[in-house]
């Protein structure tokens, strides 16, 4: 038996939006037959889910195979005072000591990294405060993430695309919770 496993931030509400957030929208997408579980929570960091790894522990014992999708990153990058929240050093350390934990464990058949949207000012009630410098901030840290990681799944690169898919700027939006489970799917299924 095989169980699709995400790990990360704001995965389990759709924050922002009152639309099915991806991980909910990949058993239509990509024909799973199972629940996907989901464990996470706003704000989190890379660092942070190293400590929620041990739920995969967890899914071993019930003698399940994982597949684990990582989706996060996009609180380490965000600009605080012009500064990223986290260095890029200690993203890239993170996110490789994330990857040899989930390639090294021994109920997950496979793993992948989820990409980093691009952070977006918005001019719009609710939107969350952003320099005119984020846009480009996060699509450099998920080019570290995707030189670091064995896989990563790449979502939004265009920031005016995600400017249409995003509720607040940074939180996805219907179209983008779309964008982001059609990506996944296609990963899922791919040989």
């Amino acid at each position: 038996m095989t169980a699709v496993v995400v790990l990360g931030d704001s995965v389990p509400f759709g924050h922002g939006t009152d639309a099915p957030a991806w991980p909910a929208r990949l058993p239509d997408y990509a024909g799973l037959d199972g629940a996907v579980h989901r464990y996470g929570g706003m704000g989190s960091a890379f660092a942070d889910l190293l400590d929620r790894a041990a739920v995969l522990d967890e899914h071993a014992r019930e003698g399940t195979e994982l597949v684990v999708l990582v989706h996060a990153g996009h609180n380490d990058a965000q600009l605080s005072g012009g500064e990223p929240r986290v260095t890029e050093s200690a993203f890239r350390e993170a996110a490789a000591t994330l990857d040899r934990t989930l390639a090294d464990h021994p109920a997950v058949t496979r793993h992948a990294f989820v990409g980093i949207v691009p952070l977006v000012p918005l001019d719009r009630p609710g939107a969350v405060p952003l320099s005119d410098a984020q846009p480009e901030r996060s699509l450099s840290y998920d080019d570290v993430l995707a030189e670091t990681v064995t896989d990563a799944v790449p979502i939004a690169r265009d920031p005016d695309r995600w400017r249409e898919w995003t509720a607040d700027g940074v939180h996805p939006a219907g179209e983008g919770h779309a964008a982001i489970a059609r990506a996944v799917a296609a990963w899922l299924t791919a040989e």
